[in-house]
């Protein structure tokens, strides 16, 4: 509505209470409409100067497949990715732009193929798999967009992807075998619980990590199931898996959704020692309890941080490392209270 079309309404209705007060209350609704934002699924604007519309900055977004609160991890990488995004000069915008189902690498690529009519600059990608997002983002490229990865790898991309950011999910599985081995008492027969091999490459990784490491030490490992993101489902392989190997003493979950699985079916059995991966801060408790032997902790904030970070160095042209580690660390009793006061790895 134009400014003197609303005189003109103003001036038709004086004397009219009733009217004011409807044309205040469409005042008031439009304004809320513009200043609107969201946490959750879809569209997110997380940049210090507005939406879309905005002229003349450059548009950089987020594309991940689940939404920002789906658990710890998943709300502290986008934090970091506003919280950044809130210190950009007025030449930068961010916005977040999620799908519901991690799985779905065609919805997320639909959605990165939306995107793509906006125009941005530059885009932040958490991957389906390495392989699920090359030719679109090789087209992507090809509209002179830029490209970071985050916690999962793309294949292919070559120098169209300008930067990787995540945890060594190899390293991290490492570090809890080191704890592992330090602790003898514990037992050596092993079970370890991740996704059907493929699906998440980093939990794969994250396995490899620490079955490599204790069968090298002399552990047996004697059972490996795959779950979904699915309490019952765990509780049920974890179940099973109990009832096969009656000596089992270790249980290693490839994250801390996975562990919060085994956690239930084990009910406070303290003769199988818990291990995971992800150092999420509802863990702790856990952690302290003694329901969790360890868990190795990323740095999802950080990772948020970094890519809006090295996005706008690369939009100015500038290098950036071509993929940086972020880093991890085994949290257990000696040190989960100091993590949690510290709100995680930052």
């Amino acid at each position: 509505m134009s400014q003197a079309s609303a005189k003109g309404e103003i001036r038709a209705s004086r004397g009219s209470r009733r009217a004011l007060v409807v044309l205040a209350v469409m005042v008031s609704l439009m304004v809320a409409a513009c200043g609107s934002d969201s946490d959750g699924g879809g569209s997110t604007g997380a940049g210090s100067t507005g939406g879309s519309g905005e002229t003349g900055s450059k548009l950089i977004i987020y594309e991940v497949g689940f939404p920002c609160g789906l658990n710890d991890y998943t709300t502290q990488l986008c934090n970091g990715i506003k919280d950044t995004a809130k210190t950009l000069p007025a030449a930068y915008r961010v916005e977040i732009k999620t799908g519901v189902d991690y799985k779905d690498a065609a919805a997320l690529n639909n959605q990165i193929q939306t995107s793509l009519e906006l125009k941005p600059a530059g885009l932040l990608v958490f991957a389906t798999g390495p392989a699920a997002h090359t030719p679109m983002l090789k087209r992507a490229c090809e509209q002179g967009v830029k490209i970071i990865t985050i916690d999962v790898g793309v294949d292919g991309l070559g120098d169209c992807l300008s930067s990787h950011i995540g945890a060594d999910n190899t390293a991290m599985g490492e570090s809890v075998a080191r704890w592992l081995l330090e602790r003898p008492a514990l037992g050596k027969e092993v079970g370890v619980v991740n996704f059907p091999p493929g699906q998440i490459p980093a939990s794969d990784q994250r396995v490899k990590g620490f079955t490599d490491a204790v069968k090298a030490a002399g552990y047996d490992v004697v059972a490996e199931v795959s779950t979904q993101l699915s309490l019952d489902d765990t509780r049920t392989q974890v179940t099973n898996m109990l009832t096969a190997n009656p000596n089992l003493s270790v249980i290693f979950a490839a994250n801390s959704i996975i562990g919060s699985g085994v956690r239930q079916a084990l009910k406070g059995d303290r003769d199988v020692t818990l291990l995971a991966v992800d150092g999420v801060l509802d863990d702790v408790p856990h952690i302290l309890d003694g329901t969790i032997g360890a868990e190795a902790a990323q740095a999802p904030y950080l990772e948020g941080k970094l890519a809006v970070e090295y996005m706008v160095t690369v939009l100015e042209g500038k290098r950036v490392p071509r993929l940086t580690y972020t880093p991890s660390k085994v949290i257990d009793k000696t040190n989960a209270e100091e993590y949690r006061a510290a709100g995680g790895l930052r």
